[in-house]
């Protein structure tokens, strides 16, 4: 139904803006659903802006620019996985979106681990980042 309501209207500018960016992290925008695309750009457009990026004016919007492309190199991340993120980017890159699920799993950073559930529930996760995440999560 997404999809359809996005062909109809046209895709929000925060969508293809992910799309694109999605898309420079080398993963096909296709690949994910629209419905995880609105359920990322709603996290980004909710999230609340830190004191220290509102000095300058304008900042709220570079800082939610910042959030977005951030979004989106752990949502490739997560459905690449590291090898094929690494082969797309850079091996620098790939190991800070490994330790950005590292940290989401610890529970410390909520944005971050609202992305790797939403792949983990899609099944879209990478093998990798499934079994990653199974041997980080604290059992029950």
């Amino acid at each position: 139904m997404f999809s359809f309501l996005a062909e109809l209207f046209g895709k929000h500018r925060d969508v293809r803006e992910l799309e694109r960016l999605l898309h420079h992290c080398g993963l096909d925008p296709r690949v994910v659903t629209d419905a995880m695309k609105f359920a990322v750009c709603k996290w980004v457009r909710e999230a609340v802006v830190p004191e220290n990026a509102l000095p300058a004016s304008g900042a709220q919007m570079d800082w939610r620019e910042d959030l977005r492309a951030s979004a989106a190199d752990l949502l490739a991340f997560c459905i690449l996985g590291s090898e094929d993120f690494s082969e797309a980017n850079t091996v620098m890159l790939a190991e800070r979106q490994a330790a950005r699920i590292e940290a989401a799993v610890k529970g410390q950073c909520d944005f971050d681990a609202n992305i790797v559930m939403l792949t983990l529930q899609a099944g879209n996760a990478h093998p990798e980042i499934v079994e990653s995440v199974e041997m980080e999560s604290p059992s029950s």
